[in-house]
């Protein structure tokens, strides 16, 4: 009986590592067959499936995950450096995925590397010619 917190904590933890990582490949597939000029940093809301909600900032709420997306490189201008190669057609995306239930936290605290209810995922995103 006295291990059944442990368990449970261990269970939710693994729920939410497995559904943030479910939520960055959507949004990760989403920017790779986005119109390259019009990928650019937003934050996007998801409920406890991992359906995207609305993106309006009242959903940070009611929803469980709140995903957060940089872009650098952001219009191609600014060359990005990939193995000493540097590139104006990639861009870098950033994924801060938070599991915050109910908007409990505000933005500053959510996307803190110190919130252990945070994960971070990055990806090349490439243009095509």
């Amino acid at each position: 009986m006295a291990l059944l917190p442990a368990g449970l904590n261990t269970f939710k933890g693994s729920m939410n590592t497995s559904m943030g990582t479910q939520i960055a490949q959507r949004v990760f597939n989403d920017l790779q067959i986005s119109d390259f000029s019009s990928i650019e940093t937003t934050n996007r809301f998801f409920d406890d499936q991992g359906t995207e909600m609305d993106n309006s900032l009242s959903n940070n709420v009611h929803c469980i995950y709140w995903v957060q997306v940089n872009i650098t490189n952001s219009g191609g201008n600014a060359a990005t450096s990939l193995m000493g190669n540097n590139s104006t057609n990639l861009y870098t995306a950033k994924l801060y995925v938070a599991y915050n239930p109910g908007g409990g936290l505000p933005a500053t605290r959510v996307f803190n590397s110190t919130n252990p209810n945070t994960q971070t995922f990055s990806m090349l995103i490439g243009r095509s010619k």
